[in-house]
């Protein structure tokens, strides 16, 4: 993120703050109707705090017209207790509310369990919209169950600035074809989308068609970050938005994404229309009227993404069975088309070629490498979910009879949904995205784990604690690895042939090293926050091949506990590290 970003970012802030102070808090019993009623007597001169643990349901859509809209919900008493829950409601005909919130002002959402369904666990069309000009919407830290049938946050006004933050979102779309909206939809006649997009550290579960549209490049965006989130099980797309100065799509753990065959016929896939980019998961193109050498920024880099080999298996059964009836081969979409993708994709020259490009990254993707979830249902919902997904593709992309295809009374088992009750959404906690992959516990730019890093509380505040410097780097077109301990170069452990083992460890770690032009060496011990716990060597070394060892305690010689740490090797200028792990 650049300068001027920074400090518009640090004004909003301030703004808010300010604002916030003087506002008087408005405690809203819990109920049927009582948060409508609270806002239609006070207005914007109230926050409104829902009380943790407690059920509240909406008994009209709320509307709020030229005032900030904000409704905080309490923390609750024990760490990890359950929010506020805030329910959609019907009409006077029974139907479930069109959406929750219709925003024609400022909203901010913090820390409520929404629920857009109501008691028949029958889905809203979607959460929220938002039709002011250069509006802003804050959803932080919610759990939204379910998003919406079709789709979730819908900014109809243009120049908006959209902040989606620490969030978990599940069930948005439905079953019932593959072809069910997005999740962040930005379609209006001004020309103009987003001013801002952050989507940062939230985790994302059985989510529809695709993440974000905007009106298939109807309008151009400035500034676009999907940084450090989380998605298990996503139909299609990922982005059908590619008209943005800055786009960013970094340090994301996507699990089953994009487990939708796509015919190749389909505009604008090989065969379809030459003029465009192959559609991938992320579909980019430069801006009209761009001059090159581009400035536009587009930075796709150090991404996890999986799908489950059923999914693979599957196609290939599709295929071998469509060749037989005639009909055409399907395929999957890459995150981006690589270098050599079929006819050198216009996207493959704008990613591949930095001299037209400057700014143009896409790498560091790791591409089918099982996060090692702790809560083995996920595994069980990706199972169900390739079931269901070859049903959809025979009708979707083969045109076969839809004879097969799960009816929509059966929709509700594609879902992540714990207790197997759709219209009783209070399992606690809903979800764990908890993994344990040592390879992706230090798969991201920083050297953190990929996805939302809510689930590592120290890596989070390891994060936090270095955001800026973060930003700057990537706002760089910098592709190696940022090193937050110190401003010293980063540097990958291949190139100074560092290894360590066993890792993890019981009794003693082994740390290897190749020491080159007699550089002055230091081996450093770390917690994920950055304190030192020992240091292993602290001197001048001639060049060769070293090791050192790690028994497992701190300097002054005394056991630390399991855990995960760092080591720091640093070798002149350059430093490298990586995650260790010490068990019983």
């Amino acid at each position: 993120m650049n300068t001027k970003i920074t400090i518009a970012l640090t004004a909003l802030l301030l703004f808010i703050s300010q604002f916030t102070m003087s506002q008087s808090v408005l405690v809203v019993e819990p109920g049927i109707g009582t948060l409508n009623q609270a806002i239609k007597t006070y207005g914007g001169t109230r926050i409104y705090q829902l009380k943790a643990g407690e059920w509240y349901q909406l008994n009209a859509i709320v509307e709020n017209v030229g005032y900030h809209l904000q409704i905080i919900g309490q923390e609750p008493a024990v760490k990890g207790g359950m929010p506020a829950t805030l329910q959609t409601g019907t009409d006077a005909a029974g139907a479930v509310f069109n959406q929750m919130f219709d925003a024609k002002g400022d909203i901010t959402i913090k820390n409520v369990y929404v629920m857009n369904a109501d008691l028949l666990g029958i889905s809203g069309f979607l959460f929220l919209s938002n039709s002011k000009t250069e509006g802003r919407t804050i959803i932080d830290r919610c759990i939204i169950d379910p998003v919406g049938s079709p789709n979730g946050v819908a900014v109809a006004g243009g120049k908006s600035k959209i902040y989606f933050t620490n969030n978990i979102c599940n069930r948005h779309g439905h079953q019932l074809s593959p072809n069910d909206g997005f999740m962040f939809i930005t379609d209006n006649a001004s020309g103009f989308g987003f001013d801002t997009l952050l989507v940062q550290n939230n985790t994302f579960i059985c989510m529809g068609t695709g993440m974000l549209s905007d009106g298939f490049n109807k309008s151009k965006n400035n500034f676009s970050k999907w940084d450090h989130n989380t998605f298990v099980i996503q139909k299609s797309q990922i982005d059908w938005s590619c008209w943005e100065k800055e786009y960013y799509w970094t340090n994301n753990l996507m699990f089953d994404s994009q487990t939708q065959p796509w015919s190749p016929t389909w505009n604008p896939m090989p065969g379809a229309d030459k003029g465009k980019p192959l559609a991938g998961l992320v579909y980019a193109d430069t801006i009209p009227n761009d001059v090159l050498p581009s400035q536009t920024i587009q930075f796709v880099e150090y991404n996890m993404h999986y799908r489950n080999p059923k999914f693979y298996t599957m196609l290939n059964d599709l295929n071998v069975q469509g060749k037989k009836d005639g009909k055409i081969t399907i395929n999957y979409m890459p995150l981006v088309w690589p270098i050599d993708s079929i006819n050198k994709s216009r996207e493959t020259e704008m990613f591949s070629n930095h001299s037209s490009f400057p700014f143009w990254r896409y790498g560091n993707t790791t591409n089918n490498i099982d996060p090692q979830w702790v809560d083995s249902r996920i595994y069980t919902m990706s199972n169900k979910y390739a079931d269901w997904t070859k049903y959809a593709t025979q009708i979707h992309a083969m045109s076969y009879p839809s004879g097969n295809f799960p009816p929509a009374s059966a929709w509700p088992q594609y879902f992540w949904d714990p207790d197997g009750d759709v219209s009783n959404n209070l399992t606690w906690p809903l979800f764990n995205g908890v993994y344990t992959n040592p390879a992706l516990l230090i798969g991201s730019i920083e050297g953190l784990p990929l996805g939302d890093l809510n689930w590592y509380p120290e890596s989070k505040a390891l994060w936090a604690k270095n955001k800026s410097r973060i930003d700057d780097h990537m706002r760089s077109a910098i592709e190696g690895k940022i090193n937050m301990l110190t401003g010293v170069k980063s540097i990958n452990l291949s190139d100074i042939k560092t290894s360590c083992y066993p890792n993890p460890f019981s009794n003693e770690l082994t740390v290897s090293y190749t020491v080159k032009n007699n550089a002055d060496v230091k081996l450093t011990i770390l917690t994920l926050n950055g304190q030192t716990v020992t240091e292993l060597v602290n001197r001048p070394q001639s060049e060769g091949d070293y090791t050192a060892k790690w028994n497992g305690t701190n300097a002054e010689g005394a056991s630390v506990s399991n855990g995960i740490y760092l080591y720091r090797l640093q070798i002149g200028n350059e430093v490298a590290s990586s995650r260790i792990v010490k068990i019983k």
